[in-house]
This record gives structure tokens, sequence and C-alpha cells, in this order.
């Protein structure tokens, strides 16, 4: 009889490929073909089947909105430098002939001396004048001189502005100038006046960019029209046509394409059960396992589908293979990627970067994050992840030839921001799947071996023993786990938490106590309740502070349905025939995994030896007692439940023989001094 388990998987893996079937016949490979040339007449009306851009009408666009933009200029504020410097120079040498003896030295003229020194170049008469002038009148002409040329400046000079005389002329009868002083002044300024704004062909070509970036692209939408009936068909709409794949001849294409199609899913669908089927390196799928990955298939075929028309660095495809490979195992998420790889590249024709960006990006993202074992490295995960999805997008833009333009660059941003944004999501989504689904993932287990847990800080403080027995215990049981092939993280965790019930009770427990043992002068019934209901305050502890439900049921599971023999054989010595063994059995149930029968064994093997250790030599060794315990509750029929072979309990009993050992090895005697 066919489970009903397996009605469920047919018919998602029918789901899945339908959806696969849909999402490629409606994608860019199956857009409907024309035979059509430039200048031909259209005999039908095509509407677009998905939003694409009109490149020529952008550029165009663009064109225009560049033209807008008026020629940017720029002050050169060393030409308004220079000239007052010149100025200066030139009134401080004629000043310097006028009262020194500069010219006898020389053996020259005054003329001559402010000729070859004067960087400002005049007449002859206007050097005789200014050589005349007093002091005073000196300084006021330089003053005026500096004062025109500084507002000159100020205004503005460009290179086809040349023609200042008349300003300067105007300017100069303002002045207390005389007329003869005036025409010296105005040659003076005439000759330094040069332009000091000049074209700034940077700033001109940053306004046009800017302008051109303001510009939206031109989109035909989804449906709209790209060519009317009756219409010409021109450049520009016979490059739209191109652009979405409907230019072809051959009208039978797209059934070859269905039929071609609908193999190859079945093809790979037969490779990928036979491969999980056959493969020793993939385990054993459960159910939600495989329910799981059917979901995250449908819905990472549907996001495909949805991306038609976008740059395929804005598609979060990282983030269904990063999740299976943390709730399943890497070596199944690295097919799934291949699968959503080769699917996507048919659904929205991608060419061989396409292919080749996703492949590396996919399994690099998964081992990175796949083996990410703290949640608290989410963030560094992210970071590399991007950067992954940074680098490669570069990289292949490099290697086909691509000049590495604003555009690349932004996109290459945004496969940063996707990559990094993609593990956030992983992340923050896992706690959910692992409540819907149950799963156990070693993120939740290591955070659970943190000592700063809430509990296991109570359990230290309040239960110090009991702390460092759970320490052993989950030593062993994590040995044990490796040995035969359970989940030693899992084993670790249930071996800290088994026994956080004792906290209500602590002195009550042996490990726990000094000197005074309460149990001498209790009645060994209400002795029993009282160690029985250390399981009952687990529970409700492990309710507190929100412990998964694997932890509740190990804390049920690690005493299973055993008599406390102590207090029973205690109780039958003191009231006879009236006492009843089921008085003095825990409640169970029997462990039910393999995890939970090594905190049972480990459980009861430390406390046997621990006890017993005074006792230990030649006659009584630890592989004696753990091989008595692990019998015992072989016997009572504790570990029927669980998945243990016999081949297991010999594993586990040499495994926690040597541990033991190690912890109970023989001690040497040492000498008592004698000396003073």
């Amino acid at each position: 009889m066919i489970k009903k388990s397996s009605y469920l998987k047919v018919f998602s893996l029918m789901i899945c490929v339908i959806v696969t079937f849909l999402a490629v016949i409606s994608g860019n490979f199956f857009t409907r073909k024309v035979s059509l040339q430039i200048g031909q007449i259209a005999r039908d009306t095509i509407y677009a089947p998905y939003q694409v851009e009109n490149e020529m009408a952008t550029r165009r666009k663009r064109e225009l909105a560049e033209k807008g933009i008026l020629p940017k200029y720029k002050a050169d504020i060393k030409v308004q430098e220079k000239a007052i410097a010149d100025i200066e120079l030139l009134f401080e040498y004629t000043d310097s002939i006028q009262t020194t003896d500069v010219a006898e030295r020389l053996d020259q003229s005054s003329l001559e001396v402010l000729r070859s020194r004067s960087p400002i170049g005049l007449y002859k008469d206007e050097y005789e004048t200014l050589l005349s002038m007093r002091t005073q009148d000196l300084n006021y002409m330089k003053e005026e001189c500096i004062h025109i040329a500084v507002k000159l400046f100020e205004e503005g000079i460009q290179t086809d502005d040349l023609n200042k005389v008349l300003e300067i002329k105007s300017m100069l009868e303002e002045t207390k100038l005389s007329v003869t002083y005036q025409k010296v002044a105005e040659g003076i300024l005439t000759t330094v006046i040069k332009p000091n704004v000049i074209f700034d062909e940077a700033a001109t070509n940053e306004a046009k960019k800017l302008e051109r970036e303001k510009v939206d692209p031109v989109f035909i939408l989804q449906g709209e029209t790209i060519l009317e009936k009756g219409t010409r068909v021109t450049e520009e709409i016979y490059n739209i046509l191109d652009k979405v794949g409907y230019l072809d001849t051959n009208k039978n294409t797209k059934y070859k394409h269905y039929l071609g199609i609908s193999l190859l899913i079945v093809l790979i669908l037969i490779f990928v059960l036979r491969y999980i089927k056959r493969s020793h390196g993939l385990k054993e799928l459960q159910d939600k396992q495989v329910y799981l990955i059917m979901i995250l298939y449908i819905l990472s075929i549907g996001i495909i589908r949805m991306m038609l028309g976008r740059t395929f660095v804005y598609l979060p495809f990282a983030v269904a293979p990063i999740i299976i490979a943390l709730l399943v195992d890497v070596d199944t998420a690295l097919i799934i990627n291949m699968i959503l790889v080769v699917f996507a590249a048919i659904i929205l024709k991608g060419d061989i970067l396409f292919i080749v960006y996703f492949m590396i990006t996919g399994i690099l993202s998964i081992l990175v994050v796949g083996n990410m074992q703290e949640r608290k490295r989410t963030m560094k995960s992210a970071l590399v992840i991007g950067v992954i999805q940074l680098s490669t997008y570069l990289a292949l833009k490099l290697f086909i030839g691509a000049d590495i333009t604003i555009n690349i660059i932004i996109e290459a941003g945004i496969a940063f921001v996707i990559g990094f944004i993609s593990v956030v999501v992983v992340v923050g989504t896992l706690p959910l799947l692992e409540f819907a689904f149950g799963f156990v993932t070693p993120l939740q287990l290591l955070e659970l071996t943190n000592p700063n847990q809430p509990v296991l800080k109570r359990l230290l403080l309040e239960a110090t023993g009991t702390y460092y027995h759970s320490l052993l215990v989950a030593n062993l049981a994590e040995t044990a786990a490796d040995a035969i092939g359970a989940n030693p993280l899992m084993a670790r965790v249930g071996g800290y938490y088994h026994d956080i019930g004792k906290i209500a009770s602590s002195n009550y427990f042996k490990e726990n106590q000094n000197l005074e043992n309460p149990h001498d002068i209790m009645d060994p019934i209400k002795s029993c309740q009282v160690i029985i209901s250390h399981v009952a305050h687990g529970l409700d502890l492990a309710t507190q502070y929100n412990l998964p439900v694997y932890i509740k049921d190990m804390i049920k599971e690690h005493h299973g349905t055993s008599v406390m023999q102590y207090f029973y054989i205690k109780a039958k010595e003191q009231k006879g025939e009236f006492i009843k063994e089921d008085q003095f059995r825990y409640k169970g149930p029997k462990p039910r995994t393999k995890e939970a029968a090594l905190i049972m064994l480990a459980d009861v093997v430390e406390a046997t030896v621990r006890s017993m250790q005074d006792k230990l030599g030649v006659e009584l060794t630890i592989e004696q007692i753990v091989r008595k315990m692990v019998k015992q509750k072989l016997e009572e029929g504790q570990l029927d439940n669980c998945e243990l072979y016999i081949s297991d309990i010999d594993k586990i009993i040499n495994s926690f023989s040597k541990m033991l050992k190690g912890m109970y090895h023989e001690r040497i005697q040492y000498p008592e001094r004698t000396d003073k």
C-alpha cells in the first residue's frame, strides 16, 4: 500500500514540473516570432511581451536635454594676481629710480633702467611721464589702477571680451587724474587686463552628464503597442522587435521548443532523483526536507519568471540554495543551484555570462554560508557574498572586453547589495523555517552551547555540581555520537540541558551536597517524588526559556521509564509488601532518538563511575562498569524505541570507557614531607 506521503511527493513533483514548463514557455525564449524588414509594412499589430527599453528614443531624449546646458566657465585667480603684482612692481621701480642713484650706478639713463625692469610694456612718453611724476601722484595712480583692475576682474573677462578700452576710459574719467596721467593709466590697464574667465570643459561635461542621468529611459511597457498594423517598420521599431526576440521566419520553432523543454525537464528530474537515490554523499532525505526543497524550487522559478526584462544582477538567486545548504545539506544545495541556473538561463534567455555568473556565485555562496555555524557571523558572511558577486560580475565584464563604465559599476554595486541582502534574508527566515518544519540547524545548536545562555548561567550558580556533571555527560555523548554517526552537536546540547530541572531543588541531589543529605531523614517515597520532579521542572524551565522541542524531548527521555532502585529498595525494607515498583518509576517516555539514548547512557554511566571511583582497580575497571550499566539499560528495554544497533552499542561502550579513563585515571600517591 502506497503511503500518503508518497502521493504528496508525487503531487509536489508534478507541480514543480508544471510550474517549470509554464515559466519557460512564457519566458523570453518563447517570445512570438515574425518575419519583418526595415521599410516593410506590418500586417499585424505587435505588442510588447514585457517591459523593454526604447534605446534610440532614450538617446534622443538625452541628447535634447544636453543641448539645454549652457557652457560652464571658471575664474583663473592667477591672472588677477599677476596683473596686480605687475602694477605694483612698475610703480615700485619708478619710485626706486626717482629716489635712488641706481641709474648712475648702472651708467644708464632713468628711462633705460625703467624700460628694462618694467613688467608692463609702455610707450617711451608714458615711461617719461611716470618718471616725472611726484611720489604722491604715483601712489594715487597706482591705487586707482589696482582698484579698476580688481573691479574688472571681479566682473569677469572672457576670451572674446577683450575690448575693455571704453570701460577703462570711463572709469579713469571718474578719478582725479589729469588727462595726461589718465592716458598713462589707460596704457597700464589695457596691457595687464587679460581674460580671467575660461571655458570649463570638465564642468560642462559633468553638467551634461548629470542632465543625461536625470532623463528616465523610455520604456515600452508590457502589453503596449510596438508596431501598429499597416505602419512602416522603422529602424527604431526593428531594433525593439529584435531586442524582444520577435524576429524569426520559422513558424514551427516554438513547437520544437515545447518538445525540447519537456524532454529537458524530464531528463533533469530523472538525473536528480537517481543521483539522490544512489549517491553515498547524500543522506536520505526526510519528508520535511523534500517538501522544503520543492517549495523553495517553486518560489525560485516564480521569482525568476517575474524578473523578465530586468538585469540579471537583480536576481536573488542564492537564497534558495543557501537555505537548502543550511537545512538539508551542501550537496543537495549544489544540485538545486545547478538546476535553477539551467532553467533560469532558458526562461530569461541568459547568455554564457549569465550562466557562469550564477554558477560561480551560487557555488561559492553555498560553500561560504552553508558552513556558517554562528548567527553572529551573518554580517561577515553577507559582506563576503556581496564581494564575491561584485568581483565575479566585474571579472566577467572585463573578460568579455567591456569598458568599466559608470553603469557597469552601478550594476556591480547592485550585485553586492543583492548578495548581502540574500544572506541577511536567509538567516532572518531560518527561525521561521526551523519552527515551521522542525529543523535543527548547527547555528541553533551552537547558540545553545554558549555558556552565557540564561538557564546555563543559572545552573552554574544554583546547582554547580549538576552543571559540571552536565558538561561531562555532554562530552561523553558527543564523542559517542561521532563514533556511531549520530549528531555530535545535538548530543552535546542535550547533555548541557538534560538536568536543568535540578535548579528547583539542587540540594536534594548528591553532586550539589556538601555534608548533609536531606534524604537521610526523609521518607523514601517523598525522596523519590523530589528526584523525579526534576524532569517536570526541567520541562517548565525549557518552556520558560523558549528552548527547542528536541531539548524538551531529551529532558523527558533521559531517564526513560527506569526505576529508582535506591529508594525503591529502601522503601521496601521499611514498609514491605505495600510498596509497588511503579511508585518509583520515571514517567518517560523512552528515548526515541540516538542522541537521547546517548544522553541516558552517558548520564547513568558518568554518575555510576563517579560514585565508585574509589573502588576502581584491577578487580573493578571502568570498562566493566560501563558495560554493566549499558547492558542493564538494554535488558530493561530502555533502548527499544531508538535506532541503535548492536554494533553501535560496542562503539558506545568503547567511547565511554576511553573518555572516562581519561577523567578518572589513577593518581600517584605522593609521600608526605617530614622536614620542618
